[in-house]
C-alpha cells in the first residue's frame, strides 16, 4: 500500500517545466513593484520593431494589432500571469503604433534632384561653422518658378560673413541636393533622421542671405524659438567677446549647446580622453546649474531664521530651480539629451514638492516614456540612448548603494571635512566607472572607438568642473543682465583651461584610444537586454543579465566585413588587401566616406595617409587590384572598359556598362550605383554576396531617393541585374562558374 501511495504522489508531482513556470510566475509577482520600470523599455521595442520593417506598414494592419493585443488584455484579465504578458504585448503594440503616427504626421516632401533655385524662407535655425560662414537651416514659404511640392525646411552652408538673425526672412541662391543615403550599408541614416526633422533638402549658398523686408509673417512658434535664439545668440556673443579663442567657445558650449565655434583639434582631444560628455548638456550640466541655483536660493532664505522657520525654503528653492532649469532647456537649445534631463529635474523638483522621494528609476522611467510618445524617433538617436543608459546605471546602482548606508561621520571637523573630500573623489570615479561601462556599447556601435583613459580624465576634471565651472556658468547669466558677468567668465575661464589641459595631454598619450570595427545589431541589443535586467529587476534573478551581456560579449567579432566597397557616387572605391585593411581609389583627404568607411572597418590610420598607400595598380583611365585572388578593376574611361571587362572577375564602373561585359562574372556600374547607392561586396568561396544601401533600407518615407533607371532582363546573359537571390533583400548573390 505504502508502494502505490509513493507511486500515486509521484505522479501527482508536477514536473520540471511546471516548477520552473511555478517559480517564474513567484518571481515576477514578487516584483510586482517593478513593472512599470519596463514600459518604456516595452514601448520602445515596439517603435524598434516598427523601424525594423524593410517596408512601410499599413495604418489598417497596425489598427488591428493594437486591437487583437487590447482584445487578449481583456480576456486575460482573471488569469494574473496571462494577463502580464497580454498587457506587455499591448504596450508594445501602442510603441508601434506611436511610431507610425509619428512618421505620418512629420510627413513633408522632399527633393528629388539636385536644383540650383532661389529660395525665400524664415531663418529657423543657425550653426557657426569654422572657419566663417554659418549652416542656415531655413522654413521655406516661397520658390519662385517652382510649381508643385516642395521641401517645407532646407538647410544651406554659407560661407559668406553675413549671418541673418532667427525669425529673418530672406532670399537665397543655393544650390540643393537630396537629402544623402547612407556611405554604406548599415551606415548611419540621416535622410531617416532629417525626415524627422521635416528637412527635405540640404546644399550650399552661391549668394550671402538678401534679408526681405516684405514678407509673410513668421508662424507663432517661430516667433517663439526666434527670441529664444535670439537671446542664445546674444549670450554667446557676450561670452566670446569678453573670452576669444578657443576657452570661449567651450564657455559658449557650456552655456548656449552652440559648439560650432570649437576647433576640431579641440573636439578630436575632448573625445579622445573620454570628456567629450562635458560638452553635450545633459543630465549633469542640468544637475549642476538646476543643484547649484536650489542649493543657492536655499542657502540665502536659511540665512534669515525668520524666514527659514516660518516658511518652506526648501520648495521655494525646488521652484525657483525648477524655473531655472526651464530657461537653461531654452538657452542651450533643447536637444534630446537636455529634454530628458530637464524632465528629470522637472521630476526630481516636482517630487520636493509634494514630499516624494526625488531620484528614482520610476522616474527615469516617467521622462523615458514622454520623450518616446512624443518622439519616438529619438529611440534611434544616440544622445537619448546614451543619456538613459547612463542615468538608468547610475540611479539603479546608487539605490543599492543607499540601502547599505554609510558609517557615523567623525568628531572632528577636519575628519569631517577629509571624509567628504575623500568620498567626493571615490563618488567621480565610481560615478564616471559606472556611467562608461553603461555607453561604452553604444559608444562602440556609433563611433567605432572607446577612450582608454577617461576615468583618469574625469577624475582629474571633475572636481574643477562641477565645483568652478558650471556654478560659475550660472553667475554668469545670473549677473549678465547687470553687466557683471566679468568676474564668474574669469573663474569659468581657469577652470575650462584647466579641463582643456588635461585634455589634450591624455589624448596623447599611447593607446588613449580604441579603434572598434562595426559589432553587430544584435550584440548591442543582447548587451542592452542583460544591462536592463540586470538593473530594473530588484531579486536574485536579475544576475541573469549578465548572461545575457556576455552573450552579446560573445558576439562582437560575429559581423563578416566587406571585402569591396563602392561609395553611393561611384567616384571612390576601397578593396581589402592581404594585409586585412582597405586600399582606397578616388576620393581626397576630406572625404566623407573614405572617413566613415575607415571607422566602420577599426582603422586608426588618417584618410591622408590612406590615400597615398598602394593597393591599387592605376593609369589614367582604369585601377586594378586583387583581392582574395580575383581581379578588381575600376573603370574611370571608357576606352578602358572592353580591355579590363576581358580580364577582371569584377568591374565597378563610373560609366554604364549594359552588355559590354558579358562574360564578366560581377559588374557594378554607375546605373547600378544610382539605382541602388553605396554597394558593399563580400567575396565568399567561389561566390559574391553583395548588398546596397537601397536594400537594406528597404521602401520607407525616408529612403525614396533613388529611382529606378535601367529595366532589368534576368534573361539576358551577362546583365549586371541577374542575380540569384540568396537571403531576401539585402544578399545578392553571383555565382562564378
Amino acid at each position: 500500500m505504502r508502494r502505490s501511495a509513493d507511486t500515486g504522489n509521484a505522479r501527482n508531482r508536477p514536473g520540471p517545466v511546471a516548477r520552473s513556470a511555478a517559480w517564474f510566475a513567484a518571481t515576477l509577482e514578487e516584483e510586482a513593484d517593478r513593472w512599470f520600470l519596463w514600459l518604456p523599455v516595452l514601448f520602445g521595442t515596439g517603435i524598434g520593431l516598427y523601424f525594423a520593417f524593410d517596408h512601410e506598414p499599413g495604418a489598417l494592419t497596425v489598427i488591428g494589432v493594437v486591437a487583437a493585443t487590447a482584445s487578449l488584455c481583456v480576456m486575460a484579465l482573471k488569469t494574473r500571469l496571462v494577463w502580464v504578458f497580454s498587457a506587455a504585448a499591448l504596450v508594445v503594440a501602442l510603441g508601434f503604433a506611436d511610431a507610425k503616427l509619428r512618421t505620418a504626421l512629420v510627413a513633408q516632401p522632399a527633393l528629388e534632384k539636385t536644383r540650383t533655385l532661389t529660395v525665400r524662407g524664415w531663418v529657423e535655425r543657425t550653426e557657426a561653422q569654422l572657419p566663417r560662414g554659418a549652416r542656415i537651416t531655413l522654413r521655406v514659404y516661397e520658390v519662385p518658378r517652382v510649381d508643385g511640392a516642395f521641401p517645407t525646411r532646407v538647410r544651406v552652408v554659407s560661407r559668406f560673413d553675413q549671418v541673418p538673425e532667427t525669425g529673418t526672412a530672406v532670399e537665397v541662391r543655393a544650390r540643393l541636393n537630396p537629402v544623402p543615403d547612407p556611405v554604406m550599408p548599415g551606415g548611419f541614416d540621416f535622410a531617416r533622421k532629417a525626415y524627422y526633422a521635416g528637412l527635405g533638402a540640404v546644399g550650399f549658398a552661391f549668394t550671402p542671405p538678401k534679408t526681405l523686408h516684405t514678407s509673410p509673417e513668421p508662424p507663432v512658434l517661430l516667433r517663439i524659438k526666434s527670441a529664444i535664439d535670439r537671446l542664445r545668440h546674444a549670450v554667446e556673443g557676450r561670452i566670446t567677446s569678453a573670452v576669444p579663442g578657443q576657452t570661449g567657445a567651450v564657455a559658449a558650449a557650456l552655456v548656449t549647446g552652440e559648439r560650432g565655434r570649437i576647433p576640431k583639434d579641440v573636439l578630436q582631444s575632448l573625445r579622445d580622453s573620454g570628456l567629450a560628455h562635458m560638452l553635450a548638456i545633459s543630465g549633469l550640466h542640468m544637475a549642476l546649474m538646476a543643484g547649484a541655483l536650489y542649493f543657492l536660493v536655499r542657502a540665502c532664505a536659511a540665512a534669515f531664521p525668520a524666514i527659514a522657520l516660518r516658511y518652506p525654503i526648501k520648495k521655494w528653492a525646488a521652484v525657483v530651480a525648477l524655473i531655472g532649469a526651464a530657461f537653461y532647456l531654452a538657452l542651450s537649445g533643447a536637444s534630446i539629451a537636455t529634454q530628458r534631463a530637464f524632465l528629470m529635474a522637472a521630476i526630481v523638483f516636482t517630487a520636493i514638492l509634494i514630499d516624494r522621494p526625488a531620484l528614482t528609476l520610476r522616474n527615469v522611467a516617467v521622462a523615458a516614456m514622454i520623450i518616446l510618445i512624443a518622439f519616438p524617433e529619438s529611440l534611434l538617436d544616440v544622445s537619448f540612448q546614451m543619456s538613459f543608459a547612463a542615468v538608468t546605471a547610475l540611479v539603479a546602482v546608487y539605490e543599492r548603494v543607499e540601502r547599505t548606508g554609510w558609517s557615523a561621520p567623525p568628531a572632528t571637523r577636519l575628519q569631517w571635512a577629509l571624509r567628504k573630500s575623500f568620498w567626493y573623489l571615490v563618488g567621480i570615479a565610481f560615478t564616471t566607472l559606472v556611467a562608461s561601462v553603461a555607453v561604452a556599447p553604444f559608444a562602440a556601435f556609433h563611433f567605432h572607438k572607446l577612450a582608454q583613459y577617461s576615468l583618469l580624465a574625469n577624475l582629474a576634471t571633475m572636481p574643477v568642473f562641477g565645483l568652478i565651472v558650471m556654478p560659475a556658468a550660472l553667475f554668469v547669466l545670473i549677473l549678465m543682465p547687470f553687466g557683471l558677468e566679468a568676474l564668474p567668465l574669469h573663474v569659468m575661464t581657469w577652470g575650462i583651461d584647466h579641463v582643456l589641459d588635461i585634455a589634450a595631454s591624455v589624448s596623447r598619450w599611447d593607446g588613449a584610444t580604441i579603434e572598434v570595427a562595426t559589432m553587430p545589431l544584435l550584440s548591442l541589443l543582447a548587451l542592452v537586454a542583460g544591462g536592463l535586467w540586470l538593473c530594473l529587476w530588484r531579486g536574485t534573478w536579475r544576475l541573469a543579465g549578465l548572461a545575457i551581456a556576455t552573450i552579446g560579449l560573445l558576439t562582437l567579432g560575429n559581423l563578416p566585413r566587406p571585402d569591396i566597397l563602392i561609395g553611393r557616387e561611384g567616384k571612390i572605391v576601397a578593396v581589402r588587401t592581404d594585409a586585412d585593411r582597405f586600399a582606397f581609389s578616388g576620393g581626397t583627404r576630406n572625404s566623407y566616406s573614405l572617413t566613415q568607411w575607415l571607422k566602420a572597418d577599426g582603422d586608426p590610420r588618417d584618410p591622408g595617409a590612406v590615400l597615398k598607400k598602394g593597393g591599387f595598380r592605376c593609369d589614367e583611365l582604369a585601377c586594378v587590384a586583387s583581392v582574395r585572388g580575383k581581379q578588381v578593376a575600376f573603370v574611370r574611361h571608357p576606352a578602358a572598359l572592353d580591355e579590363e571587362c576581358a580580364r577582371a572577375d569584377i568591374v565597378i564602373s563610373r560609366l554604364p556598362v549594359g552588355r559590354s561585359c558579358s562574360k564578366t562574372r560581377v559588374t557594378v556600374d554607375v546605373i547600378d550605383i544610382l539605382e541602388q547607392g553605396a554597394h558593399a561586396l563580400y567575396l565568399e568561396g567561389q561566390s559574391v554576396r553583395i548588398t546596397t544601401v537601397a536594400e537594406q533600407r528597404g521602401s520607407r518615407p525616408w529612403s525614396h531617393t533613388r529611382r529606378k533607371i535601367r529595366k532589368a532582363d534576368p534573361s539576358a546573359p551577362g546583365d549586371s541585374n541577374a542575380y540569384a537571390s540568396e537571403a531576401g533583400p539585402g544578399n545578392r548573390q553571383k555565382t562564378e562558374n
